[in-house]
């Protein structure tokens, strides 16, 4: 039989001869009668059938149209992709629309997004007063800077603020708005940041500032990398010269391949001994930072400031400009550096009246392992950890029958230390996803949510596992998965 295609057969002839199939399905012979009736294939007839009963069953079956039991309301839904998932919009549409939700709309889910954002605050109140460190930073969303303070020990964020510039006057505002909502500070923790530091002292002059150590050093350690390359790429030289010397063969050339292979020679050999001279110095940098020393004694300002003093007096005998130029800085810069070693002498000595000199020497050292041992992985870690089970295992025995609460009250008190900015690092890293989703156009509402998101989820990992910044900050635990505290605060907030 020979196929051609059937411009005759119109849309209402084809319903007639589905209709009539469909009537007739299961007599023998129908089929077979009404393909040669209307001069069709059986294969096109079952194909149109086929298609017919597809369309049926997805106009007739209305549960598809419904969202299944089983699944979550729509609004919680979308809250979780968006917060817990960094979905941006258009991807929380898409995912919408494949799990058959009626409302998927990528203005819808803004809307909503947006809704929720503007009823929630961008300032943590409290209903008390709170003594608190200022750890404060600046992040960017396409040139607009987004100014953020936490609290360190809980890593809760009290302010998150899209603001229209980083001036001094900004943070001023962004500092009593806090002071406003019962945080005020004990101090501040932040890189030098103009802004950042003028504002702080405008709301609180009296009040001490703690230099950030990473920002202080880290032109220091770029030039230690640095060196470490230069010695590498030296080494790979050298023996590139050794090789072409080893090749030469005519007397003019063997002579000029030699001198080149010793000057490339002299030059690895100055490149590692810098490099391995500055190392030794910077090695013995980041002991003299500890807040204890190897007896579990204060590291008290005047050592520090000594030591560190040494320390730099050591690499300017290297009598490289690079070096010169950064230790001329943190000399500049030494008093703000040790400001933050001022915390470990109060605390020490409040806690000196409490315990005896022994087992809280011993507690110190144990916190101070227990604290490396969060900042490391690899060897190094199970090395403190080693370290931190048996300066416990020697200060229990020296402690009464509360030895556990004993100790919990005094990993507490010195967790109250702070002297870097790597905690704000690691909250601003939880925000830039969101940064990224949205393409760098966020709004106010956005961080909204991003921090009651932030401040009501438990830690999955590290020493906050299981527990949310909200619950260490305030002391209260939380009953209720994340999502149920934000639409009770959204209804809340709206009565």
């Amino acid at each position: 039989m020979k196929f051609i295609r059937r411009k005759d057969l119109d849309t209402q002839t084809r319903l007639n001869i589905i209709t009539e199939g469909l009537s007739s399905k299961g007599t023998y012979g129908s089929m077979t009668r009404l393909a040669l009736q209307n001069n069709i294939s059986r294969t096109f007839l079952y194909q149109l059938m086929g298609a017919a009963l597809i369309c049926l069953t997805k106009m007739l079956n209305l549960e598809s149209r419904n969202t299944p039991s089983h699944f979550i309301p729509i609004e919680s839904f979308i809250v979780l992709l968006r917060l817990e998932g960094k979905c941006s919009i258009s991807s929380i549409s898409e995912i919408l629309t494949a799990l058959n939700y009626p409302s998927n709309s990528t203005g819808m889910i803004s809307q909503l997004l947006s809704k929720y954002g503007k009823i929630l605050p961008e300032t943590l109140s409290s209903s008390g007063e709170h003594q608190v460190v200022y750890l404060c930073d600046e992040i960017f969303a396409l040139g607009c800077p987004i100014l953020i303070t936490i609290e360190p020990k809980s890593t809760a964020i009290l302010k998150i603020e899209l603001a229209p510039n980083r001036s001094a006057k900004s943070w001023q505002n962004h500092y009593e708005q806090l002071k406003l909502n019962q945080f005020i500070a004990k101090a501040l923790v932040s890189d030098r940041g103009k802004g950042i530091t003028g504002g702080y002292e405008s709301v609180y002059p009296q009040l001490p500032w703690y230099s950030d150590h990473f920002h202080e050093f880290r032109g220091l350690f770029k030039l230690f990398h640095k060196f470490e390359k230069q010695a590498y790429a030296a080494i790979d030289y050298e023996h590139d010269r050794l090789c072409k010397f080893d090749n030469a063969c005519s007397e003019s050339n063997l002579e000029k391949r030699l001198e080149q292979y010793e000057q490339a020679a002299q030059v690895c050999s100055e490149l590692i001994d810098l490099h391995q001279q500055f190392e030794e110095s910077l090695s013995m940098l980041i002991p003299s930072l500890y807040f204890f020393n190897n007896e579990g004694q204060p590291n008290y300002r005047q050592t520090v400031k000594d030591d560190i003093l040494t320390i730099m007096g050591w690499l300017e005998e290297l009598q490289n400009m690079q070096i010169n130029e950064q230790t001329i800085t943190i000399r500049k810069h030494i008093d703000n550096i040790i400001n933050c070693y001022q915390q470990v002498e109060d605390i020490y000595q409040n806690l000196s009246i409490k315990l005896d000199s022994q087992p809280l020497n011993y507690l110190c050292l144990a916190w101070q392992h227990q604290h490396l041992a969060n900042q490391t992985t690899g060897k190094s870690k199970h090395y403190h950890q080693d370290e931190l089970h048996f300066w416990l295992n020697c200060a229990e025995p020296l402690l009464d029958n509360k030895a556990e609460v004993t100790i919990k009250q005094v990993f507490d008190s010195l967790d109250e230390m702070v002297r870097s900015s790597s905690l704000i690092e690691m909250v601003n890293s939880l925000i830039r996803p969101y940064l990224n989703s949205c393409k760098g156009q966020i709004t106010q509402e956005t961080l909204n949510l991003v921090m009651f998101f932030h401040n009501h989820r438990p830690y999955k990992t590290g020493k906050r596992k299981g527990e949310a910044p909200i619950e260490i900050l305030t002391q209260t635990k939380l009953d209720k998965h994340w999502t149920e505290s934000l639409f009770d605060e959204l209804a809340l907030t709206n009565t």
